[in-house]
């Protein structure tokens, strides 16, 4: 398979591999590197002389149009978000042979400028007393696209120099927080490895800040009315988060196939029930797998934009009671990067999978 991987990404990319000299042949070994498609696990078991074992989601579905490189290579499938003995047994048990376990310690796929830092990498190089090699990929965006439209798009896999196993040292601080530390320098590593031009191109905003407009309207009415004080929705602007979060959006869609294109119908309506049919899909589906967002979004916005789907869903049961209409308006206002201008977009942000065909 790696093989074969290899010999098709010289036929339709134009490949660069910096300091792969430093990709062993054999472990124990972990391979973290930054994940913006599934083009990064092919490239890492292409060009790694060893066989490397993946460890990869096993809480949502794969991309259907992805899926069959994941069938046909194999992963230890992690149930992210939620205590994963299993598959954290495995892989020790994998460096504890001499194996090379492959990682994206982000967690997940994200933009290059919004990579997340969580504990897998550096609790399993803790727990094995395993270095960690940081590989930053560039040209992945999009890169598969135009692969299949035989452009030959550049890619890049820049491999930085081993970090020694994680420990916890003379001192008193505690295992997580000697694993968060170590974790964010390990992502920083990485990102320094990520090109410039990819960095630059996923840095798009600065100081980002969600809001949630939620208007009630009665039919005789000009004016919209007030929102009853016991029905405040005091988490509004993580639901806003979500709404401007295509990302999310697309792996509840497309991934996991949630009914839910009704959140992306903002303007002002009276027909609440497909809304509130939506927001219960979600809440209903974080009942089976509750590390979802939080895995995502971290736990404390995470948790937000559960409790405001809670909140928007009695808020929507009596607007509908009453026969009121529901406005619900997100924003989202940031600063240029590059110009430093203050942008505002309202409407949310949603996926090409969130229009219906």
């Amino acid at each position: 398979m790696t093989a074969l991987g290899k010999g098709l990404l010289t036929l339709f990319a134009d490949v660069e591999v910096h300091g792969r000299e430093r990709l062993p042949d054999k472990g124990p070994a972990i391979l973290a590197g930054n994940h913006a498609a599934v083009l990064e696990a092919v490239m890492m078991a292409a060009y790694t002389p060893g066989i490397v074992e993946f460890l990869g989601n096993g809480d949502i579905p794969f991309d259907p149009k992805y899926a069959f490189i994941v069938n046909a290579y194999g992963l230890i499938p992690v149930n992210r978000g939620n205590l994963d003995r299993q598959a954290l047994n495995t892989a020790v048990s994998i460096l504890e042979q001499g194996g090379l376990l492959g990682i994206f310690p982000e967690g997940g796929i994200w933009d290059a400028g919004q990579m997340q830092a969580q504990l897998g990498a550096t609790w399993l190089s803790y727990r094995a007393q395993t270095p960690i090699i940081p590989i930053g990929f560039g040209g992945i965006m999009g890169g598969v696209q135009d692969a299949f439209k035989l452009k030959r798009p550049k890619l890049v896999m820049n491999v930085g120099e081993p970090i020694s196993p994680v420990i916890l040292g003379p001192g008193r601080a505690a295992l997580r927080e000697v694993l968060e530390r170590s974790a964010q320098a390990l992502l920083e590593q990485i990102r320094s490895l990520v090109p410039e031009d990819d960095t630059q191109k996923t840095r798009t905003r600065l100081n980002e800040h969600y809001a949630l407009t939620i208007q009630i309207h009665a039919d005789r009415l000009e004016a919209p009315l007030d929102l009853p004080e016991h029905l405040q929705v005091i988490h509004s602007s993580a639901y806003a988060h979500l709404l401007f979060n295509p990302t999310i959006l697309d792996i509840l869609v497309r991934n996991l196939r949630l009914p839910i294109y009704e959140i992306k119908e903002v303007h002002r309506r009276k027909d609440l029930a497909p809304l509130i049919t939506a927001w219960d899909v979600i809440l209903s589906y974080l009942e089976e797998n509750p590390g979802f967002f939080t895995y995502r979004f971290g736990v404390e916005e995470g948790l937000a934009v559960k409790a405001a789907l809670t909140e928007l869903r009695r808020l929507a049961l009596w607007a509908q009671d009453s026969g009121f209409s529901l406005t619900l308006t997100p924003t989202l206002r940031y600063l240029n990067p590059r110009t430093g201008a203050e942008v505002i977009e309202t409407g949310g942000l949603f996926p090409n999978s969130m229009h219906k065909n």
